[in-house]
């Protein structure tokens, strides 16, 4: 039999090709691809590559890593995410918290040892590459956002400080040979502090005032002249160029190295062969659970960078396939010899503001870089390390995020003892424990807060079927009838509460012969709620109370109606609302037929 004869064939390869295109969006985009578009992710890319250069070598210095890895870091992930991401936008490549996480493992593992470090960030992207690939196998894209808003905004906070710290020795000229941690910086900074290098220095500042003035401020004094916005917008963006440019330049000129500025020196040209030598090597259990977190802190930073840029076109990202993206970004950084690999912000939205239509301007960007790699490593011999440091800097102050912390206190106390608890363990025990630490006490909280409901006694809006709460609102009440509204799931954690807040709301009304339980807030029950709810229907009704259930969700319902647990609630009934409930008591009850305000 044909293929085309056999029944149901040709339903099955729509679907199969529906399901092969969602695993590979090019097979999707590639379909409508134009010259337009081509032009637009040409220009988008190659301008990204320039910020991208200097920004890899430098993320790659902050890891402890020789600054090739940084381009290396930049080509094949990027190839990876063009073939299995959803985001036109998302810059994949060496960011700056990853490049801390990977500095903090790196110094408990290798030890200062150059070569080991190397050997060490591989192991770290292939635990990272397995970790997202099991993830994505699991479509678990939905579930793993464990890390609240404020730990996260806190974590990076404090990894950006962390970052600026470490790079003040190589802005000053000083010996670097101090651990990872604040107080240990601080500490080798006031030893050295005596052997500051003038000619150094003078070059951080220099860097800094370029980058700094080549920032927002030549980008609006660009717009003021006769220019387009978006060449204006270009031109400004160029200035960590300019300023690596023009540092090297000056290193070169005046033979400054000779003179103890500390440069990058030689740069091997080219690209390196896969290996996997750094299989055999030691120190794969004692980079597990840093891999681990470092995978997780890059997808959600990445898929919260995709969908800030997506929601700006009405576009969409697969949460799912971002997983798999991703891991194939970290496979890819395996296979070119480099370090984890996330989405990058700063990139990202350059990618967006220069027009990028698709992943085709990662293409461009990884293309430029190894060329890059291949054949310009030469112009690179003289970069002062200040120019890397002060670029480094200038980067990531803007994710110290004080603005963001004051409007989370603001709103949430507990939101804001996360952010800061979190932002202070960074700085005090580490990246990878910081960030457990607020993890854990965002858990807690979250537990703390869902324990202690906010549970009401309602009543009824004059001349409405609204109800709401008593201590709110003018609502009419009645003497047998007690409504109680409970707006949270019943749990292990709040079962006792809840029952404790319903029998001091009878025993201050011994009138009651109805409670009514409001379920449209409960969303589950557990075994301990469901124990709660199996010795409050008798124990009330001995009491002569009898327990009706409104509002209950269909799903709920299900679980209890499994339970057996409605089989014990006679005489009480379900009412679909709590009007319906209310109207039916009180006609039943022809003794108290009159509400009381």
């Amino acid at each position: 039999m044909s293929a085309k004869s056999r029944p149901g064939a040709a339903v099955l390869k729509p679907a199969l090709t529906a399901r092969l295109a969602r695993r590979l969006p090019p097979l999707r985009w590639l379909r409508q691809y134009n010259r337009a578009d081509a032009a637009a992710d040409a220009v988008a890319g190659t301008v990204t590559a320039v910020l991208l250069v200097p920004q890899a070598m430098a993320y790659a210095v902050v890891a402890g890593l020789p600054p090739q890895v940084g381009l290396y870091a930049s080509v094949l992930p990027s190839l990876a995410y063009a073939l299995f991401g959803t985001s036109p936008y998302v810059g994949v490549g060496p960011v700056a918290v990853n490049a801390i996480m990977v500095a903090s493992a790196l110094a408990a593992v290798s030890h200062g040892d150059p070569a080991g470090n190397v050997v060490h960030a591989l192991q770290l992207a292939a635990i990272s590459a397995v970790t997202l690939l099991v993830l994505a196998t699991l479509r678990a894209g939905a579930f793993i956002n464990f890390l609240s808003r404020p730990v996260l905004d806190g974590f990076t906070s404090g990894a950006a400080v962390l970052i600026v710290l470490t790079q003040l020795p190589a802005l000053l000229g000083l010996r670097s040979d101090t651990g990872p941690l604040v107080y240990e910086v601080l500490g080798g900074l006031a030893r050295h502090l005596p052997e500051l290098h003038a000619p150094t220095l003078l070059i951080s500042l220099a860097s800094l005032a370029l980058l700094l003035l080549g920032g927002r401020p030549l980008r609006a004094l660009l717009r003021r002249l006769p220019l387009p916005s978006l060449a204006a917008d270009l031109l400004g963006r160029m200035a960590p160029l300019a300023m690596v440019v023009i540092a090297t330049l000056a290193v070169g000129i005046a033979h400054l190295a000779a003179d103890g500025v500390a440069v990058v020196g030689q740069i091997p040209a080219g690209l390196p062969a896969p290996s996997l030598d750094f299989v055999r090597a030691p120190g794969w259990l004692e980079l597990l659970a840093p891999g681990i977190l470092i995978a997780l802190v890059s997808y959600v930073s990445s898929v919260s960078i995709g969908q800030a840029l997506a929601s700006r076109r009405r576009q969409r990202i697969d949460a799912d396939q971002e997983l798999l993206a991703l891991g194939a970004a970290n496979a890819a950084a395996v296979a070119g010899g480099a370090l984890p690999v996330a989405a990058s912000f700063s990139r990202s939205a350059l990618n967006f503001s220069t027009g990028a239509r698709t992943p085709m301007a990662g293409v461009v960007s990884a293309l430029l870089v190894a060329v890059t790699a291949l054949a310009l490593t030469g112009l690179f011999r003289n970069l002062p390390k200040a120019a890397l440091a002060a670029l480094i800097v200038v980067a990531v102050v803007p994710l110290i995020d004080v603005r963001g912390f004051r409007r989370t206190l603001a709103y949430s106390r507990g939101d804001g003892l996360t952010f800061a608890a979190t932002f202070t363990a960074v700085l005090l025990i580490g990246v990878e424990r910081g960030l457990l630490l607020g993890a854990l006490l965002a858990l807690a909280i979250h537990i703390w807060r869902s324990g202690r409901p906010h549970m009401a006694v309602i009543g009824r809006v004059p001349g409405t079927e609204h109800f709401r709460n008593v201590a709110r609102h003018r609502v009419e009440t009645w003497p047998t009838l007690l409504l109680v509204r409970v707006d949270e799931g019943l749990y292990f954690a709040n079962a006792a509460r809840v029952e404790h807040f319903i029998l001091g709301a009878l025993a201050a009304r011994p009138q009651v012969d109805h409670l009514i339980l409001v379920g449209s807030a409960i969303n589950h029950i557990d075994s301990s709620g469901l124990a709660m709810l199996e010795s409050l229907l008798p124990a009330l009704r001995e009491a002569g109370v009898c327990v009706h259930l409104a509002e209950f969700k269909g799903p709920v319902m299900d679980r209890l109606r499994r339970s057996g647990l409605l089989e014990e609630l006679p005489p009480g009934e379900i009412y679909l609302s709590t009007h319906v409930a209310v109207t039916t008591l009180l006609a039943r009850d022809a003794s108290n037929p009159e509400a009381t305000a």
